[in-house]
């Protein structure tokens, strides 16, 4: 339950959050322009009434002494009376300017905060708050100018600031969230009055004193004409947003909470939690309900397993479903079946290698001076290398060595390697020179292997201490080695012969050497003595061999045989074996052998020591 219910939580709690986030932003983003655009509207509808007296009073811009004349200016202020929510119009032209006249072009000025302006005026106050009347009232003002840049006359205009900005009050969204209108100073013109929220924000007539967000934002609409402003927390416990009139040094503001804004999200989640665990719970019961037969069934093979490993066997268990636990319980039975013929299979082939090590010499060879001794070392269970000491009954004193090496490896190399160890112990002891014997094995072993294709390599010696002769057939097997400490040369035995068991007709030839008054070590191995690879895949190499006979050439060929397999597997390191290994080295000591005699005629030896 742990592992299944876990990551379905963990999966469902993220894509939960990360949804949420996703949503979340989205729904902000689109109140922020849902509010930027509310604000436009209001300040364009404000601008637009703003903007038709100036459109009127821009017409007086400019004008001579003719069009005063002709009465335009006249004409003119009749059109601003006549527009909506102008309370009052104050004019002064050329013949009534006086003293008085420039003295109230002053109290405008000084009212628009540019007292020293000396050129035209054409501009909105901040609302000016008569107390008599108790009304917010609008001045626009202007101080009009000729062509030759003469003051004509000055206009001032009333206008009534709630009639102004009484569509935009009467909207739905201003009576919806907390609303604004501030001049640049931050003196709040408007508000909205909703004392159950905000039960001490009406008190305050200066935007920026109630909170953070106020002044983070009065901060962002001195520099920017609109945008929108987040309070801390996330999601924001307040956004605010702000647009600016262009007609007049106003701005619009906005504040909700980001409940308010998110209030669909936030029961979206709440909802999303709650069918979650739901879901949770429902998931477990159904969970324990459906798998409480599998986790028994489960039990008995892990019960059965570990008697297993025991090595008890249980009997097979019996399979109803067709589901995975049937298949489960199949496969287990064909497993414990498999396993247990594997173990008998196991002690079988350790059976077969008992055999396969009695097969071959238990003990060394030592007789009138000569020496000899072997080994087999095999990657598998069993293998094909062969090596044998065989004595003739015929010549007392007579050695028969011989050195195979089967192709493959495992069991049926080895039963192949048991046959023709057969084949040659019943030849060599009848008459024959040692190719005759050879031929007769190979024709023998032909009728075994013809069908499947099997072969094996063999070097085989006759050694004569009496004749100081070592006699030889080399069919496909590695070169052997001879070396003469005295002069410290190598001498590989070679001769020509193919591998036995693949042509029933094929004729080998005898090789043969005369031996001198010396010791001689002569060295026949299998090529995975040379070609065991290390961890490099690099090749352990003849000349390592070489080197070590050279080194302990003094020594019985068993110490050599040691040194030499020691060398082999510290070379080896962590590789595998890939190959048997098979080696046998024999000593001909100096007394064994007679007086120097001439090499034979069918043999010659050339300068590099090769015959």
């Amino acid at each position: 339950m742990v592992f299944i219910i876990l990551p379905i939580f963990l999966f469902l709690t993220l894509t939960g959050v990360f949804g949420f986030i996703a949503v979340r932003n989205v729904l902000i983003d689109q109140w922020g322009e849902t509010a930027l655009a509310q604000l436009e509207k209001a300040a364009h509808n404000i601008d637009m009434q703003l903007n038709r007296p100036k459109q009127l009073l821009s017409f007086l811009d400019g004008m001579s002494k003719r069009d005063f004349d002709t009465g335009i200016h006249e004409i003119i202020v009749d059109r601003l009376q006549q527009i909506q929510g102008v309370t009052d119009i104050n004019a002064e032209w050329p013949s009534e300017m006086g003293s008085q006249g420039l003295k109230m072009r002053r109290h405008i000025l000084h009212r628009l905060g540019n007292e020293n302006y000396t050129g035209k005026v054409l501009g909105v106050t901040p609302p000016f708050y008569e107390v008599s009347f108790e009304q917010n009232i609008v001045l626009l003002s202007t101080s009009l100018i000729n062509m030759e840049d003469e003051v004509i006359g000055n206009i001032e205009l009333s206008m009534d600031f709630e009639q102004l900005i009484a569509q935009t009050i009467q909207s739905k969204w201003w009576n919806i969230y907390k609303a604004y209108i501030v001049d640049q100073d931050g003196h709040i013109l408007a508000q909205t009055i909703n004392n159950k929220e905000y039960p001490d924000q009406h008190s305050t007539k200066r935007f920026g004193q109630f909170n953070a967000l106020e002044k983070k934002t009065l901060a962002a609409l001195s520099t920017d004409e609109s945008g929108i402003i987040f309070g801390k927390g996330i999601p924001p416990k307040q956004i605010s947003g702000f647009y600016r009139l262009n007609e007049a040094p106003w701005t619009m503001v906005i504040i909700t909470s980001g409940e308010k804004v998110l209030q669909p999200l936030i029961k979206f989640r709440s909802a999303y939690i709650v069918t979650v665990l739901f879901c949770i719970a429902i998931l477990l019961w159904f969970i324990r309900s459906s798998f409480k037969q599998t986790t028994q069934s489960i039990k008995q093979v892990s019960t059965a397993a570990d008697e297993l490993a025991n090595g008890n066997f249980s009997k097979p268990f019996k399979v109803t479903t067709k589901d995975e636990v049937g298949d489960l319980l199949h496969s287990f039975n064909r497993m414990t079946s498999q396993l247990q013929r594997g173990m008998q299979l196991q002690k079988s082939m350790e059976i077969a290698q008992e055999v396969q090590m009695t097969l071959l010499p238990q003990n060394d060879y030592s007789d009138k001076g000569i020496t000899a001794s072997g080994i087999s070392l095999y990657c598998d269970e069993t293998g094909g290398d062969y090596f044998d000491f065989i004595e003739s009954e015929t010549h007392p004193g007579k050695l028969h060595v011989a050195v195979g090496d089967v192709v493959g490896h495992g069991i049926g190399a080895a039963l192949l390697m048991a046959t023709l160890r057969a084949l040659l112990r019943v030849r060599v002891q009848k008459p024959g020179s040692a190719a005759e014997r050879i031929n007769d094995v190979n024709r023998y072993l032909c009728w075994d292997t013809l069908q499947y294709g099997n072969f094996s390599s063999l070097f085989y010696l006759e050694i004569e201490p009496g004749l100081n002769t070592v006699q030889w057939v080399r069919a496909g097997h590695e070169p052997a080695l001879l070396f003469t400490p005295a002069n410290g040369t190598f001498t590989e035995l070679q001769g020509a012969g193919l591998v036995l068991g693949l042509d029933a007709d094929i004729q080998y030839n005898g090789n043969a050497l005369q031996l001198t008054h010396q010791r001689h070590l002569l060295i026949v191995g299998s090529d995975g003595v040379w070609e065991q690879e290390n961890e490099q895949q690099e090749q352990f190499g003849k000349e390592r061999v070489k080197e070590i006979i050279r080194n302990y050439h003094q020594s019985q060929p068993a110490q050599i045989i040691k040194q030499i397999t020691d060398k082999v597997t510290l070379f080896r390191g962590k590789a595998e074996q890939a190959d048997d290994i098979t080696l046998v080295i024999i000593a001909f000591e100096s007394d064994s052998l007679g007086n120097n005699l001439s090499s034979p005629s069918t043999m010659s030896t050339n300068r590099s020591g090769k015959t």
